[in-house]
């Protein structure tokens, strides 16, 4: 298999459920859900004009990728973190076994943070799923919800109250697993998105998931 990566870094997880853990971040390149609060459309494009040739050529923020293989990714990845988190741009694009396969063999868990648009993640063995369901964006793209029975996390960002309303309709839609953890994320560190989540979350035992990187000026 071939997946273009747009950047690999060792951070801290600011988001959900694993808050505080630390984690190598793999981003692949290429989404087209359209988000309008996306923090890394730089991820979205796969034009031809920013492929390279290694992985020298794109780490950075940037539009560049690097078209590589599983074992090729594993070698680039730092030492010493337990946890590689794949995010993008939109991984689930990718049939992601055969590179689940290869970070398992190289002693790394691995979690994973797609749209809900995408199953390729499905049976694929990750040790974490995160989805963050992106209704109603400007891509145009469905959310797909035979695969909610797989996650673990539901990370839903929410800046007023007619969001809480979207998820609810998506949960009387899907089947979850069981354990499933639901986490309300304020949109942009909104002081009064934050404190309707705090009021939702208060009230049905869901998460506050507040962007912990964001406020410590870490990526």
């Amino acid at each position: 298999m071939k997946y273009n990566v747009n950047d690999i870094y060792n951070c801290i997880q600011g988001e959900g459920v694993l808050t505080g853990v630390p984690m190598t971040m793999l981003r692949l390149q290429g989404c087209g859900v359209g988000c309008s609060f996306c923090d890394t459309k730089e991820t979205w494009s796969l034009s031809e004009n920013n492929k390279r040739l290694s992985f020298l050529d794109v780490k950075g923020v940037n539009p560049l990728y690097w078209e590589a293989s599983q074992s090729e990714i594993v070698s680039e990845l730092p030492k010493g973190i337990n946890w590689v988190l794949l995010s993008g741009g939109e991984p689930a694009n990718y049939d992601l076994k055969p590179l689940v396969n290869a970070l398992h063999d190289n002693g790394r868990k691995v979690a994973i943070e797609t749209s809900g648009t995408a199953d390729g993640f499905c049976d694929a063995g990750f040790d974490w799923v995160c989805i963050s369901p992106k209704i109603n964006q400007r891509g145009g793209l469905s959310i797909i919800y035979d695969i909610f029975n797989q996650t673990d996390e539901i990370k839903f960002v929410v800046g007023r109250s007619s969001d809480v309303d979207v998820l609810d309709d998506l949960l009387s839609k899907v089947t979850l697993k069981e354990g499933c953890q639901i986490c309300l994320q304020p949109i942009s560190q909104s002081r009064r998105a934050t404190e309707l989540c705090i009021k939702v979350a208060t009230e049905r035992n869901y998460r506050l998931s507040v962007q912990v990187h964001k406020y410590l000026g870490i990526n």
